[in-house]
């Protein structure tokens, strides 16, 4: 038979209670034969799941290689920079110089990666009994939103850094890609903002480099975890602990 998560059931009888008196609720609700899960038990699963979810989403993005061989999380350049690796793919070995810049963006991203999981580990701590219920009740990704609600500004710092650094090295001569961005932009905006540009319909580009790295680099860190949670609540056999499987394993 078909698994499908306690908060389907739950939706239909917790409309009028309290986050609390949800949790209560839901956890009478959801028990296994005549024994109900307790409040307590389905926060401990929750948490756990979040645990889990995050060990997994860091661990593959922390391998080598975990963000540029991944298509689903790898960082590019913004769109607009799409003049400078046309430019430069057309110069001997330029191709390479493009590729290797992404490559080394990604890195950054890896880099830090490995330093996110205390930054969850303080949110899944304080995880109330409210939020619980939140997340009981929500859809197939309610944790991760939970998570990006706790967890973005601090993510984003912890990135920002090894993204800087990464763009800011050199690769030819005195340029580097945050170097040949600004003078893109700089350019681009001079003719943009210009009375025949605007005219023309030209929009200035507002796009900082490093930010927009930074953004891509922790949504993709968010797309992983995701998917881990997602794989818990639908799939029997990624419940790998007897708690996992007692709170998720309900008909």
């Amino acid at each position: 038979m078909r698994k499908t998560f306690i908060a389907t059931f739950a939706l239909s009888v917790a409309a009028s209670l309290t986050a609390c008196g949800d949790l209560t609720a839901l956890a009478s609700a959801s028990g296994v034969g005549s024994v109900p899960l307790t409040s307590a038990e389905i926060t401990a699963g929750l948490k756990e799941a979040l645990t889990t979810g995050v060990g997994i989403g860091v661990k593959k993005l922390a391998a080598s290689n975990g963000y540029y061989n991944d298509l689903a999380v790898r960082i590019g350049l913004p769109s607009e920079a799409a003049i400078i690796t046309q430019n430069i793919a057309k110069l001997p070995g330029g191709q390479t110089l493009v590729t290797n810049t992404i490559k080394r963006i990604n890195a950054a991203a890896t880099d830090a990666v490995v330093n996110a999981t205390p930054i969850f580990t303080t949110a899944i701590k304080e995880m109330t009994i409210s939020d619980a219920a939140n997340i009981l009740k929500g859809n197939n990704t309610a944790a991760t939103t939970y998570f990006k609600g706790k967890t973005k500004t601090g993510l984003k710092n912890l990135f920002s850094g090894y993204i800087k650094t990464s763009i800011d090295k050199k690769i030819i001569g005195d340029i580097s890609c945050s170097s040949s961005w600004n003078e893109l932009t700089t350019d681009w905006n001079h003719v943009a903002g210009s009375v025949v540009g605007r005219a023309a319909g030209l929009k200035t580009v507002k796009t900082d480099l490093n930010d927009f790295l930074t953004d891509k680099a922790v949504d993709g860190l968010y797309t992983k975890i995701g998917e881990q949670e997602t794989n818990i609540r639908k799939n029997a056999s990624a419940r790998t602990t007897a708690l996992l499987q007692k709170v998720f394993g309900h008909r």
